[in-house]
């Protein structure tokens, strides 16, 4: 071990995910700029790239046969090297579909970075911890994207575009592959991984269905309307995703305790709960302090992801949990073309009254569903429920 790690541990997977989340950020916040400003992008070239980046995810399932014959320790590491990469080739792409190609490819490494990354956090975490654990990574994380917007800031103030993706990329790239070469197995030759879909996993399916049909609406479409219909510029939305960031810090360790003290369920039901009248605020309040409270709460709730994933570590083995949360993101995916196509045919046709209706339909449906989640389970009540 002369790179110094001798075993995956919490530090490590924090260390990766902010690595990827700060070269995420980086793309992110650039990424808009540079192919309007670079290849005079239009608003549909901007969406079919959008569309396509989420191609890996509708495809993370294959995550879960990667892990047959990887360990989850060398899939993160190599994740962390393909999102890199990606960044890299943003700032060398000669043209819009070159572009379109390295987003792509920095999306399929973080799309299989996140459910691998999320296996060995779950595994190493005690049961009754397991919410904690997964707040304060979800609270790194939004450090990183802070770490991101600071950098992007400072080196767009000396650098061109092209020069910033080179750094930021590189960076990324380097660590993963000192993980790569640092970080041991973090299972035994004779522990494998299965990958099938197994009836008893269902909920868990069907809640990420359905969390991912809410997240596409509201990424799609809850910032649109504060610049389409209440006229925000770049620098209040900018201000209101680096507000967003600051918030979570402190609101994901919160709901990751939340959901260890009363259990899954009531953290779920909970903000779903409130969800539904934040989709209705959407639809009829027009008083824009409330719709910017309205986002930064809708934010913050996305938190309860953690509760979902808790859950399912308390009803799988370690055989199948990087599996099942493979197949579990390409569920979350599945709507992420259809959404924002469907749901925008639908505001021009209708209003975006309609659009946002749907949505609290979803989220409602989804409240449903998780008060089927066993209350307080651990994984012995759990399994024979």
């Amino acid at each position: 071990m002369a790179l110094g790690i001798k075993k995956v541990s919490v530090f490590t997977v924090t260390l990766s995910s902010m690595t990827v989340w700060v070269g995420f950020y980086a793309w992110r916040i650039m990424f808009n700029n540079f192919a309007v400003d670079t290849f005079e992008a239009t608003a549909t070239d901007v969406g079919i790239i959008q569309a396509a980046r989420e191609i890996p995810g509708l495809l993370a399932f294959g995550v879960g046969a990667l892990a047959l014959y990887l360990t989850e320790s060398r899939i993160v590491g190599l994740s962390i090297v393909t999102v890199g990469l990606g960044l890299l080739l943003c700032g060398l792409a000669p043209s819009l579909v070159m572009l379109g190609v390295a987003t792509v490819l920095m999306s399929l490494g973080f799309h299989y970075f996140e459910p691998t990354n999320s296996s060995q956090l779950l595994i190493l975490a005690r049961s009754e911890e397991l919410g904690r654990a997964q707040g304060k990574l979800a609270s790194f994380e939004s450090m990183a994207g802070l770490i991101g917007a600071c950098l992007i800031l400072l080196l767009t103030l000396f650098l061109d575009y092209r020069v910033t993706f080179y750094l930021i990329g590189g960076a990324v790239a380097l660590v993963g592959l000192y993980l790569v070469l640092a970080l041991p197995a973090n299972r035994a030759d004779s522990e494998k991984r299965k990958m099938h879909l197994k009836k008893k996993y269902w909920l868990y399916y069907t809640l990420s269905f359905l969390r991912g049909c809410r997240r596409h609406i509201f990424t799609t479409f809850a910032i649109f309307l504060l610049v389409k219909n209440h006229g925000l510029d770049i620098t209040a939305i900018s201000m209101l995703m680096l507000a967003n960031n600051v918030i979570t810090v402190f609101t994901n360790r919160w709901i990751g305790s939340l959901s260890d003290r009363l259990g899954e369920r009531i953290v779920l039901v909970s903000c779903s709960f409130l969800l539904v009248f934040i989709f209705l605020g959407y639809a009829w309040v027009s008083f824009l302090p409330i719709l910017i409270s309205f986002y930064l709460v809708d934010n913050m709730l996305f938190g309860s992801s953690i509760a979902i994933k808790s859950y399912l570590r308390k009803i799988s083995t370690p055989e199948d949990l990087t599996g099942c949360l493979s197949f579990g993101s390409t569920a979350n995916h599945i709507t992420a073309v259809i959404i924002p196509v469907v749901g925008g045919m639908a505001w021009n046709a209708f209003g975006h009254q309609v659009t946002f209706v749907a949505g609290a339909t979803i989220v409602f449906i989804d409240m449903l569903f998780a008060l089927r989640v066993p209350k307080n389970g651990t994984p012995e009540t759990v399994k024979t429920q």
